[in-house]
């Protein structure tokens, strides 16, 4: 082979490379960010996730049903997307089961069994206000009431609360993006210790 092909192929060998990895690098999930909470500490105990529901389409509809989620919003192609990397960064922190209590939403339920830690066991204190189920300062004040009740419970299986933006509110944190979150340390009020964040997955 002349030297001008052999350096011409070369070439194009490592163009290929360069761009194969650019293309791995662009299909990548996006690993959790430098400030996010190191999830592996959630094997020590004393820690309860509060996750917000995974991206979201449609609207809960005016004959909304809480057990029809033909008439709620559900988690799609994007939330579903979301959540493969956020189970990847739960599988490379070690946490492979979970106590999980979901709002009793279609697109909370969804993102609670797409965690894939454990059984999904609802908890309506964590539902979001729909007039169809009842007082809004009565539902305020059961989640308050189940704030102050945290139980992060035994190490090594840690307590996944997956509910809707009101709840962050409520206990005085930001509002995270879909699929987002915050750690939080229990301390006996309405308003737990926030320790760390989990960033939504794009």
């Amino acid at each position: 082979m002349r030297l001008g092909e052999a350096i011409r192929n070369g070439f194009g060998a490592a163009a290929i490379g360069v761009l194969a990895l650019a293309l791995l690098a662009v299909q990548a999930p996006r690993p959790a960010t430098a400030t996010d909470f190191d999830l592996a500490r959630l094997k020590e105990g004393g820690y309860v996730v509060l996750l917000r529901h995974a991206k979201a389409g449609g609207s809960d509809a005016d004959n909304f049903d809480l057990r029809d989620c033909k008439t709620q919003r559900q988690v799609g192609a994007p939330g579903r997307k979301q959540m493969t990397e956020l189970v990847a960064r739960f599988e490379a922190a070690g946490i492979t089961e979970a106590r999980v209590l979901s709002s009793q939403f279609c697109r909370a339920l969804q993102t609670a069994e797409l965690l894939d830690l454990g059984p999904v066991v609802e908890e309506p204190r964590l539902n979001y206000f729909h007039w169809k189920l009842g007082d809004e300062a009565a539902m305020t004040r059961d989640l308050r009431a189940l704030m102050t009740e945290l139980d992060p419970g035994e190490a090594g299986s840690p307590l996944i609360l997956v509910t809707h933006s009101h709840a962050f509110k409520e206990i005085g944190a930001p509002r995270p993006k879909s699929g987002g979150g915050f750690i939080l340390r229990p301390n006996g009020t309405a308003k737990p210790e926030v320790v760390g964040a989990i960033t939504a997955p794009d």
